[in-house]
């Protein structure tokens, strides 16, 4: 099941799709989001159903790129362009992740 988030960090906010079943906090997703140098970043999971609307080809392209059940990919890089096209109301809860090691 791939699972859809919008991550804020300190260079702004990505859309990214993974298939990793703990989400965010996980300690998978953690260190691939370390090694493009997201330390600390807020998380909200939002229905995957509407980045495939929003998205369309351009989302399936990226889903068709994923490697494996481990891999986390970036679907939209421009922080403006997912901020508007999603609302608060879309979003889930916030997951903090790096606070733990500050």
């Amino acid at each position: 099941m791939i699972r859809s988030y919008i991550v804020m960090s300190g260079n702004g906010a990505l859309l990214v799709i993974t298939k990793l079943s703990c989400g965010m906090q996980g300690d998978t997703c953690r260190a691939q989001l370390r090694e493009k140098g997201m330390e600390r970043y807020i998380a909200f999971e939002i229905p995957t159903a509407r980045v495939e609307e929003r998205y369309g080809a351009g989302y399936f392209t990226v889903v068709n790129r994923m490697t494996g059940d481990d891999d986390i990919r970036v679907v939209d890089i421009n922080g403006q362009r997912v901020m508007n096209n999603f609302n608060f109301a879309e979003m889930g809860e916030p997951v903090f992740v790096g606070d733990d090691e500050a």
